[in-house]
């Protein structure tokens, strides 16, 4: 069994996290869990790698239809 890398569990993470709780609840449930600099920008390069911006914008549209319920 191949053991899973610790990039691997932070993406899987993360994904989860965003399911379940949207971007920006995820990100506030972050930030109360780490008590670490924080550094805002590196995290959202993270967090959107690989996205252009019509994807970043369609899942904050998904992300707000779903809160306004």
């Amino acid at each position: 069994m191949q053991q899973t890398s610790d990039i691997q569990v932070r993406k899987k993470g993360f994904s989860v996290l965003f399911k379940e709780l949207g971007e920006v609840d995820a990100l506030r449930f972050l930030s109360q869990i780490t008590h670490e600099k924080k550094d805002y920008m590196k995290l959202q390069d993270e967090l959107f790698k690989g996205m252009d911006v019509d994807e970043i914008y369609a899942r904050a549209k998904k992300h707000q239809e779903r809160t306004e319920r």
